[in-house]
């Protein structure tokens, strides 16, 4: 049951990761304005930015294997306490910094329920380093050696669809998102087209008075 246990947390672990890592990498951008946000001095937002996303994405790389399952236990660990400590600060300081968590997928300014979270989160980390070098760790790949190597194939050619989905549909968020604000932009400009418009006519009305040359 243990073995079950941090096998099932090492897998919650790794999804968290891999999908805020790999949001983050579509929406670079977006990750250094967020980081701004955050505290992060503007000339290094950029590098600590491309920092962040390679640390994320090898959290899970490290946590399927079992040789280093303690290893990626550690990192996933020690970003969440960097996380929770700058989530922490900007909370008391009465700052709602936006979390630029999980990049395009989610998106919000933080709270105390984003505090809670990440303490949930390192809470599953540190079981995952305590218990990281147990030789009875349960291996997430031990059921492909009995695979023939069409079903290799197939359950790779599955899981690059699976990839490839996730990527298409996180481009027409994306892309949801800008016609949005784009819509936005135009519903602005028409109204204060209207307005101009509205206000030629209204200097047209004569003032009261006599007329000129009377």
């Amino acid at each position: 049951m243990p073995e079950m246990l941090v096998l099932l947390s090492r897998a919650l672990l790794a999804l968290v990761f891999a999908a805020s890592g790999a949001a983050k990498l579509i929406a670079q951008a977006r990750t250094r304005d967020s980081l701004v946000e955050f505290g992060v001095p503007l000339r290094v937002a950029a590098a600590a930015a491309v920092v962040l996303v390679l640390s994320e994405l090898a959290v899970p790389a490290l946590l399927l294997p079992i040789a280093t399952i303690w290893y990626g236990g550690i990192g996933a660990l020690a970003l969440l306490v960097v996380f929770t400590a700058a989530i922490a600060v900007n909370l008391l300081r009465h700052r709602k910094p936006n979390c630029n968590c999980f990049g395009q997928l989610h998106s919000a300014p933080i709270g105390w329920p984003t505090l809670a979270r990440n303490v949930f989160l390192g809470g599953i980390a540190g079981l995952v380093v305590l218990k990281g070098r147990d030789p009875n760790a349960l291996s997430f790949l031990a059921w492909t050696h009995s695979l023939t190597i069409a079903e290799s194939l197939s359950v790779a050619f599955s899981v690059i669809d699976f990839l490839l989905l996730v990527a298409v549909a996180a481009f027409l968020l994306q892309i949801m998102r800008q016609q949005g604000r784009v819509l936005l932009r135009l519903e602005s400009l028409e109204s204060g087209a209207g307005t101009q418009a509205s206000s030629p006519a209204a200097s047209s009305v004569p003032e009261a008075g006599l007329l000129l040359g009377t």
